[in-house]
C-alpha cells in the first residue's frame, strides 16, 4: 500500500493554530500549545494528511478556508475548519463538555450542570465533525478522533457509512463507575464509544474504570485479555481497548534546550534571579491544577520557614483558557489574590520578589528556557499525564 493511502485524520475540537481577527479583516494563525498539539504535530508532519477542527469564531464570520490552507502550508499537512454557531459554542463546548464531561471525569461532579439542551447539542456538533471526516476520508485512512468533546464521532461516522479504522484517545481521566453513573446519558455514551476501532486512554487506571463500565452498563460484552490492551467484543463490534501514555518529540526538545538562544534566555533568568533557587510551575488556567491551592502552601512555607526568604523564588506562569466561562474568570481573580497577598506580605523594596506571576502563554522557546533556568518543577498530575508545551 502506498503512502498516499495511509492518511492520518486527526479530528479534534480545536485546531492546531489559534485564528485572531485583525483590523484589515484578515486572520492570523498562531500555533496553539497544549499536550495535544505538542504530541501530534510531529506525527501529522512524517505521515502527512489532514487536521480536522474548529477555528474558532462563529458562522457569522467569513470563509476563513484560504487563511486555513495558508496556516497549513508550512505544516505538511492540511487543515480543515468545522464551522460553528454561537449557540453550539455555548451548549456544546461551553455547555456539554465543559459543565458536564470536565467536572464529572475529574471527580466534581458539584460543578455539574446536566442540562438535556447540551447532551442534544453534543450530540449534533458530533454529527458536523463526522461528516467532515467522512467527506475528507478515502479507503485506507485512519481517523483518529481526539478528547472528551468529539466521543459520539465514531458513531456518527458508522451511520455515514465511513470504512475507515477510527481510533480515540482520551486526553483527561476516565471516572470510576460510581462517578460514571451519575451522567444521564451514561448508556449512549458508553455504546457511541464502542463503535470506535481502538479507544485509547492515559493509564491503565482510566482503561480499568472504562472496562468496569462496559461490564457494568453493556449486559453482552466480552473481554478477553490482561494486558496493556485488550478485546471488547460488543453488539457484534470488536473494539481494542488500551492505556498509551502520550508523549513528546523528546529529541526535538534536547536539540532545542541545547541551542545558545535557549541557553541565552536561561541565563537571563537566573541574572533577574541571583542566588536563589528557582520553583517553577506551568499550568493552564483550571480548577483541576490546584493553583490556588499550590500559591497557599507556598505561602505556608514562607511562613513557616522564614530562613527561605530571599532564596527561593516562584515562576508561576498560568496560560489563559476559556476565559468567556464564570468559574475561570473567578479562578483567575482568586489566582491573582492569592499571588498579591504573597508579594505583599514578603517582598523587600527594590530586591526579592516572592512570585512571578505570568499570565499568556508562553513560546516554546520561553517555554524551554524557562524549563531549563528552573531548579525545581512544580508538576500537575490531575488529568494523568505531564505537562507539554
Amino acid at each position: 500500500m502506498t503512502k498516499q493511502h495511509e492518511r492520518l485524520i486527526v479530528v479534534s475540537n480545536r485546531l492546531p493554530f489559534s485564528f485572531r481577527r485583525e483590523k484589515s479583516g484578515t486572520w492570523r494563525a498562531e500555533p496553539s500549545g497544549g499536550g495535544l498539539v505538542t504530541a501530534l504535530l510531529p506525527v501529522l508532519r512524517h505521515r502527512g494528511g489532514i487536521w480536522i477542527g474548529w477555528p474558532g469564531g462563529t458562522d457569522d464570520v467569513p470563509d476563513m478556508g484560504a487563511d486555513l490552507s495558508l496556516a497549513g502550508e508550512d505544516t505538511g499537512f492540511a487543515l480543515q475548519g468545522v464551522a460553528l454557531t454561537a449557540e453550539e459554542v455555548r451548549n456544546f463546548y461551553e455547555g456539554f463538555s465543559n459543565e458536564v464531561i470536565w467536572p464529572l471525569f475529574h471527580d466534581l461532579q458539584l460543578l455539574c450542570n446536566f442540562d438535556p439542551v447540551y447532551w442534544q447539542t453534543y450530540r449534533d456538533v458530533n454529527r458536523k465533525f463526522a461528516r467532515a471526516a467522512h467527506a475528507a476520508s478515502r479507503a485506507g485512512d485512519f481517523i483518529w478522533v481526539h478528547d472528551y468533546h468529539l466521543m459520539n464521532v465514531a458513531l456518527e461516522l458508522r451511520r455515514l457509512g465511513t470504512k475507515s479504522r477510527i481510533g480515540f484517545f482520551l486526553h483527561i481521566p476516565f471516572p470510576s463507575l460510581d462517578i460514571f453513573l451519575k451522567l444521564p446519558w451514561r448508556m449512549a455514551l458508553i455504546d457511541a464509544l464502542l463503535q470506535f476501532d481502538l479507544v485509547g486512554f492515559q493509564t491503565a487506571h482510566d482503561r480499568r474504570n472504562f472496562l468496569q463500565c462496559v461490564r457494568a452498563l453493556v449486559a453482552e460484552a466480552e473481554i478477553d485479555g490482561r494486558g496493556q490492551v485488550v478485546q471488547v467484543r460488543a453488539g457484534g463490534r470488536e473494539v481494542r481497548v488500551g492505556n498509551f501514555p502520550i508523549s513528546i518529540d523528546y529529541n526535538a526538545f534536547m536539540r532545542q534546550a541545547a541551542t545558545p538562544e535557549v541557553a541565552a534566555r536561561a541565563k537571563e533568568l537566573h541574572r533577574m534571579l541571583p542566588n536563589r533557587n528557582v520553583l517553577l510551575g506551568i499550568d493552564r488556567l483550571d480548577y483541576t491544577k490546584g493553583i490556588p491551592l499550590r500559591l497557599r502552601a507556598f505561602h505556608d512555607l514562607l511562613t513557616r520557614y522564614p530562613e527561605l526568604r530571599e532564596r527561593v523564588s516562584l515562576i508561576q506562569v498560568v496560560v489563559p483558557s476559556r476565559e468567556d466561562i464564570a468559574e475561570y474568570r473567578d479562578l483567575k481573580t482568586e489566582i491573582e489574590r492569592l499571588v498579591g497577598r504573597i508579594n505583599g506580605s514578603f517582598v523587600e523594596p527594590g530586591g526579592w520578589v516572592p512570585v512571578w506571576y505570568v499570565y499568556r502563554s508562553l513560546s516554546r522557546l520561553d517555554l524551554i528556557a524557562y524549563y531549563r533556568a528552573a531548579d525545581i518543577g512544580l508538576l500537575n498530575l490531575s488529568a494523568g499525564k505531564l505537562f507539554t508545551p
